[in-house]
């Protein structure tokens, strides 16, 4: 018996659909098995581990840190318990933040350690030039070294260059420039600000001096100097360069200062290292 031309049209549909519902199901167990033979579904990548953020400590011997360390009579710079200044406690505190950290400079002395080596888990990296005023920093010239630290190098003088090529080959992320406490130049230190802008893209964070007091000469200059560093930090913002004031003068007293009048006390420099900290947590 022949079925009816609208049994067979019917009857091709239908067929139709079967194959192609075969068709999909076989697609879909394929992927499914390609997927389970290269190990299960797709996971997107987690991010990239963050990479440590690399330090500039920046300015004059009280970047290098107050010469509290001794060694037969004479003050060294050789690594010792006295040694680090406040950027040992800066970094006691970035690492028991869990912030990775490099810090970066041309020098190495006045390091935290023991009997002339360097603590394993102090990073000596600085560029805190003793004596140098705000123009010397960005021209570089002659470090004042300890003579054990010339002997140990075995030169007859440390130079540093100047700073744009200090930024070219050291890439700080972040810079912490505390500057000026010799001579007091602010037209040389704005000089030093805009500088750092044009050749590096660092995170700038500027510092206001420290109190001063007697015997240390111009000590009277420390307001005056501060008052006018807001000004050049605002036109660079609005230059749009990553610049941070830090207000380190509100932090200390005269007290946290030792008999020179003008570099901190052991008190005085964790006090600055809690301020470092503080604006580094702030941003990072």
């Amino acid at each position: 018996m022949s079925l009816p031309s609208w049994s067979l049209r019917l009857v091709s549909q239908l067929t139709a659909v079967a194959l192609g519902i075969m068709s999909l199901t076989f697609g879909a167990s394929a992927a499914e098995s390609s997927a389970s033979t290269a190990g299960g579904p797709a996971v997107p990548p987690g991010p990239e581990p963050r990479q440590p953020l690399r330090i500039l400590p920046l300015g004059d011997s009280i970047t290098r840190g107050s010469q509290l360390a001794q060694k037969d009579g004479k003050k060294t710079d050789l690594p010792h318990p006295d040694n680090g200044g406040w950027r040992k406690v800066l970094q006691n505190k970035l690492r028991a933040a869990g912030m990775a950290y490099d810090f970066v400079g041309e020098l190495k002395f006045a390091a935290y350690g023991r009997d002339g080596v360097v603590d394993p888990q102090f990073d000596p990296d600085h560029h805190g030039l003793a004596g140098f005023s705000n123009a010397r920093i960005l021209t570089g010239g002659v470090v004042p070294t300890t003579p054990d630290v010339l002997a140990a190098l075995g030169v007859k003088q440390v130079i540093v260059p100047g700073l744009v090529e200090v930024l070219r080959r050291h890439r700080p992320d972040v810079i912490l420039l505390l500057s000026g406490a010799n001579g007091f130049d602010a037209p040389a230190r704005d000089k030093l600000i805009r500088a750092i802008g044009e050749h590096s893209s660092a995170h700038l964070f500027v510092a206001t001096l420290l109190p001063q007091k007697a015997p240390r000469a111009g000590w009277q200059n420390v307001d005056a100097y501060n008052a006018s560093l807001p000004a050049v930090v605002a036109a660079q913002q609005a230059a749009g360069k990553r610049v941070t004031l830090v207000d380190m003068h509100a932090a200390l007293t005269t007290d946290d200062l030792l008999p020179d009048g003008v570099h901190p006390s052991q008190a005085g420099m964790d006090k600055m290292a809690a301020v470092w900290f503080a604006a580094l947590r702030r941003n990072y």
